[in-house]
């Protein structure tokens, strides 16, 4: 009881991320998430953990592009972070990231293995996305199917004979329809009596 009254009357403490980046050499300019962050050394406060898109390039030197992961401490995990925000301080959770970079070439070769090593990571990457991307596949749709009548079983197969579909008749014109009498004219309504016709007037 008393360490809840010393919290309240000193006030709740804050948890402060960090990310502490360096490189060999120095200067480099970082990227994460396609942000600038700074130049190395550099420290970037965070809000969330997980793993980022990192890239760092220095005039001269061949960049990095990767990704790095920043990890929660024990304390700091759902439900301890509770009690963490509690303590009456500033505690601080720090992540390092250090890259090591490598003198830019113009080598041919060395270019071309660069560029492959690129690819394959890449390829390797969306390997990756695709094992976590749910069921797309026919059988993985089927198990969200459903009778719309409510009475079906989701990945049940349909039973019976596919019902056939109609098509409307338009009919075709019979001889009995007005105007179709052999030698009738066209334009004209034989309902009408020629006689009693609409007048012209001038």
């Amino acid at each position: 009881m008393m360490l809840f009254g010393a919290m309240f009357f000193f006030g709740a403490g804050c948890v402060r991320r960090v990310v502490q980046i360096t490189s060999d050499p120095d200067g480099a300019v970082v990227w994460m998430n396609d942000r600038e962050v700074g130049s190395t050394p550099c420290e970037v406060e965070i809000l969330h953990y997980g793993k980022y898109d990192v890239r760092v390039e220095k005039p001269g030197w061949e960049p990095v592009m990767t990704g790095r992961s920043a990890n929660a401490p024990v304390w700091d995990l759902p439900g301890p972070d509770f009690f963490a925000e509690l303590v009456p301080a500033e505690i601080e959770s720090r992540n390092v990231w250090h890259f090591q970079l490598v003198v830019e070439s113009d080598d041919a070769d060395e270019v071309l293995l660069r560029a492959e090593a690129a690819r394959d990571k890449v390829a390797a990457e969306r390997a990756e996305a695709q094992a976590d991307a749910p069921d797309a596949t026919s059988r993985g749709l089927a198990e969200e199917v459903e009778a719309e009548d409510g009475t079906g079983t989701p990945g049940a197969a349909v039973e019976g004979a596919p019902a056939p579909v109609g098509v409307a008749d338009p009919g075709l014109p019979q001889a009995a329809d007005p105007g179709l009498e052999p030698g009738a004219d066209p334009g004209v309504d034989p309902s009408m009596d020629p006689s009693t016709g609409p007048s012209r007037g001038f």
